[in-house]
């Protein structure tokens, strides 16, 4: 449009459903109106950005949370953003206690952050995987019997090492052979009734079984 010289002119820049307006170039700067004076031929662009949506989606026995830089995403709870054209987004994966991240898949790969750039709608998937540790027994003493588990797993005699979910609750139980009497537990549980565990960390327990004697 042609103006008069010195006149004031007033741009304003409003975007289309489903578009943003990311701001000025030429003889205007920033997002706001734009506002020349013409005293020369002026050129002012106004760029329009069409968003993208990144979807982060969670899988795997484990659990944990996956956060944006530039925020938007806690996922958690927030699991897509839009952003746009062009925009370099770094996710960052944290695994809940007991839980290991085991990697990305989709946009993006490998175990550490996640950088995607927004020139299309992305998706990636974060993998969680749930610890586990072993639960180890071991029979001692004079005597014999066996020690079985619930959930089920161990039987030692033959199977005396088992792995378990993180913060799963065993119960051992020891049943003496004739002729031998259960004298208890050592190591992780103590005492002579039922052994409960609580598999937060890697554990060991030994049941003492000892030969009866006669007069």
């Amino acid at each position: 449009e042609l103006y008069d010289y010195n006149t004031s002119v007033t741009l304003t820049a409003s975007a289309s459903a489903g578009s943003t307006f990311a701001g000025w170039s030429g003889a205007c700067t920033g997002t706001g109106t734009c506002m020349v004076t013409m005293d020369a031929a002026k050129l002012v662009i106004a760029t329009f950005n069409l968003p993208y949506t990144l979807t982060v989606s969670k899988t795997g026995t484990g659990s944990g949370n996956v956060t944006s830089l530039p925020v938007g995403i806690d996922c958690g709870t927030d699991c897509s953003e839009a952003y746009y054209n062009n925009a370099v987004i770094t996710l960052t994966a944290v695994p809940d206690t007991g839980s290991a991240f085991a990697g990305w898949s989709g946009d993006c790969t490998g175990t550490g952050t996640c950088v995607v750039t927004m020139n299309a709608a992305k998706s990636v998937t974060a993998t969680f995987t749930l610890n586990t540790y072993d639960l180890t027994v071991i029979n001692t003493g004079t005597g014999s019997g066996a020690v079985t588990s619930s959930p089920a797993g161990i039987i030692c005699g033959a199977d005396c090492t088992e792995p378990y979910d993180y913060n799963t609750v065993v119960t051992l139980s020891a049943a003496p052979d004739t002729g031998s009497t259960f004298e208890g537990w050592s190591g992780d549980c103590n005492g002579t009734g039922t052994c409960v565990v609580t598999m937060n960390a890697a554990k060991s327990v030994t049941a003492k079984f000892t030969l009866n004697t006669y007069d």
